[in-house]
């Protein structure tokens, strides 16, 4: 399973991605890069090659770019893109000396982050039809912007409605906010 890389430039680039409501904290925000655990997850020249990539191709290819998986156990970063031989021969040229896999993708972020500004947008209407919308974001493999509810898939029909299938819906509840600090002597 992937877990979400804390790469600071790209969080502040996503900050306003994911949305998590009733009152909490909205989580970390999402970053499209990923990295599969292993022990080389903290491989500089990976690391600092997905730093490098992400921007560049999130300005320049903006109608096909989608994300970045950056896979320690195969000593690679894969990057999701709607196929473009433009993209690719950028990438390779400017992360020479680290291995690339491309891999096609549905939709590019731009598409992705325009539907998640539309869910900011939205979400007092969602209240008002009964859908709790907890989570969403977009998706760092190009397949669609993930959208947790409490009710999960029933939603699905009336998101899809508004937005298309771009959509994809999971069932969760609230998220809840880890306290910041940790009693030293147990409470009852």
């Amino acid at each position: 399973m992937n877990r979400v890389v804390p790469v600071v430039l790209l969080a502040v680039a996503l900050g306003g991605c994911a949305r998590a409501e009733q009152g909490t904290p909205p989580p970390a925000p999402p970053t499209t890069t990923t990295i599969a655990p292993d022990v080389r997850d903290n491989d500089p020249a990976l690391q600092s090659a997905a730093q490098a990539l992400e921007p560049m191709l999130k300005q320049k290819f903006r109608g096909t770019y989608s994300g970045l998986e950056v896979n320690g156990a195969d000593g690679a970063i894969v990057v999701y893109r709607v196929p473009d031989e433009a993209l690719d021969d950028a990438a390779r040229a400017a992360a020479p000396d680290v291995r690339l896999t491309f891999k096609d993708s549905v939709y590019p972020l731009s598409k992705m982050e325009d539907v998640v500004e539309r869910l900011n947008a939205d979400v007092d209407h969602w209240k008002s039809q009964g859908v709790q919308l907890t989570t969403w974001g977009p998706a760092h493999d190009g397949s669609g912007v993930h959208v947790t509810t409490v009710a999960g898939d029933p939603d699905r029909a009336k998101l899809v409605e508004r937005y298309g299938d771009i959509i994809r819906v999971s069932q969760g509840d609230f998220p809840v906010p880890v306290p910041k600090s940790i009693p030293a002597t147990p409470t009852r």
